[in-house]
């Protein structure tokens, strides 16, 4: 779990990509600020499940207790929630263009995949586009 999270976390620089992202928000003048402050929220709450992982869980033998794994759920939630209303502020094209370019990567991803590395491997969760749902 915390090798996942710092992974995230390096990996997507959240707070870097809603940033940039804001500048392409549709009606800036009415929107830029609610949709700045959804992103910024998405990337509290991923920071708060990276800190839970961090200070929680780091030293601790055994599994996850109810507790942390509600709250490292809830925060995790609570980012995808934010950052589905930050990208409801994004033009409806472009986004459109970006989910069809994941959609083709993940078809291409499944079936470059060579099972024969390892008999154990495999997708074993395959994505599920949220806005496909």
């Amino acid at each position: 779990m915390q090798l996942s999270l710092k992974l995230v976390e390096r990996s997507y620089r959240l707070l870097d990509q809603i940033n940039y992202a804001s500048m392409f928000v549709d009606n800036p003048q009415d929107n830029l600020v609610i949709a700045t402050e959804a992103g910024e929220e998405a990337n509290e709450a991923l920071n708060d499940a990276i800190q839970c992982v961090k200070n929680d869980l780091e030293f601790k033998d055994g599994p996850i207790s109810p507790e942390q794994k509600e709250l490292l759920i809830s925060s995790l939630t609570e980012t995808r929630e934010k950052l589905f209303v930050f990208v409801k502020y994004m033009p409806q094209d472009k986004l459109n263009e970006a989910r069809k370019r994941v959609e083709v990567e993940n078809v291409d991803n499944r079936e470059e995949f060579d099972g024969d590395i390892d008999p154990n491997a495999g997708v074993y969760n395959p994505v599920k586009l949220p806005w496909k749902e």
